[in-house]
């Protein structure tokens, strides 16, 4: 509290000495954070709030965002919105949006760490190294035990060298790396490595009677609990939008299942499932990690699923971040940017006068 007082004195202050510049601020412009559910991009929620915000124009709160933006854009009714880093559709949690000039500061989003849960499979890897993809090949598991899994989480804290998947949205030569599996093409050359930082790699769970399974797995909605290995879940199911009548998502279309060549993955208590907490720097590819982990302990591995739990300032179940149901709510968005822009000044405090960002 003591801190929000200081923060707020400090902008009166300003804005005292340079009233001029008051109506340069919204308080709807800024960051936020959604928790994205599997089965929709983070491009869809994008189109989401530009929807709610178009639907609501009469809202003074969206009004001012349009007024302050005077774009070509703004003047059909469409405020700027972007996000700081693409999710994968199959992957849920934080995604961080911004909103008006907000926009700016998602540069910053793109390099910041990030914590992730995922679930591993071993014995099973695929074309797209997660559950999503046709079947490559298969290995044994019975010769992997707790204590071989640490070991190998050891070896990879700390700075590695990783190749991104070829189903990425990283570009090369214009084009984007998915487009040329999904289209069957040859690329220009290999992709090259990049060094990526793991500060943390921790096991959450293991099939032993001995393991004691980390109780956040539950919480946040893992399948665990189980002797056997899990079965993949298979075909990403999209999510369904009926909570918000006249939205259509973009469907996600070529994905690995509707190939005619697909070869499924198959769905039986073969392999070994575990759990890992990733903190990790920007850049790094988690499905990578798995196969990478799997490969140092002598067989194959993919991802069946995959948490991003923190991002930056955003956190899971924080005031900034909303479930993607409350998104439908104007003041709802405007109470989380406020949150988002509280987080972000007392990490690391920005010029409000220079990005457009009110904190209130």
């Amino acid at each position: 509290m003591r801190a929000s007082g200081i923060l707020r004195g400090a902008f009166e202050r300003v804005a005292r000495s340079q009233p001029q510049q008051l109506s340069a601020y919204s308080s709807l412009t800024g960051l936020f954070a959604v928790n994205k559910p599997a089965g929709v991009t983070s491009t869809t929620i994008v189109d989401l709030i530009q929807f709610v915000a178009r639907r609501n124009q009469a809202n003074p709160l969206v009004q001012r965002v349009l007024e302050l933006d005077g774009s070509k854009r703004a003047k059909r009714g469409l405020i700027k919105v972007g996000h700081g880093g693409t999710l994968d559709p199959l992957a849920r949690g934080v995604v961080v949006i911004g909103i008006g000039a907000g926009c700016k500061r998602l540069h910053s989003m793109n390099g910041s760490s990030k914590v992730y849960i995922a679930e591993c499979r071993l014995g099973f890897s695929s074309t797209t190294l997660d559950s999503t993809g046709s079947l490559v090949a298969q290995g044994k598991t019975d010769h992997i035990t707790k204590d071989s899994v640490i070991r190998a989480l050891n070896t990879f804290k700390g700075e590695i060298s990783q190749t991104p998947p070829l189903y990425s949205a990283l570009s090369m030569d214009g084009k984007r790396l998915y487009d040329y599996a999904r289209e069957g093409l040859a690329l220009p050359r290999e992709i090259p490595s990049r060094k990526v930082q793991i500060y943390e790699l921790e096991l959450l769970s293991f099939p032993d009677d001995h393991f004691t399974t980390d109780p956040s797995l539950e919480h946040y909605g893992f399948r665990v609990g189980q002797k056997d290995a899990i079965p993949d879940q298979g075909p990403l199911t999209p999510f369904s939008f009926s909570f918000l009548d006249g939205f259509h998502a973009k469907r996600m279309t070529d994905t690995p299942e509707s190939n005619p060549d697909h070869v499924p993955i198959p769905s039986t208590p073969k392999g070994l499932v575990f759990h890992l907490r990733v903190h990790c720097s920007s850049g790094t590819y988690i499905r990578t990690l798995i196969a990478d982990i799997a490969a140092h302990l002598g067989t194959v591995g993919h991802m069946t699923d995959l948490l991003r739990v923190e991002q930056s300032v955003f956190k899971l179940g924080g005031e900034a971040t909303l479930e993607i149901e409350e998104c439908v709510n104007v003041e709802a968005l405007s109470h989380a940017v406020q949150a988002g822009n509280r987080l972000l000044e007392e990490s690391s405090p920005p010029n409000l006068l220079n990005d457009g960002c009110s904190i209130e």
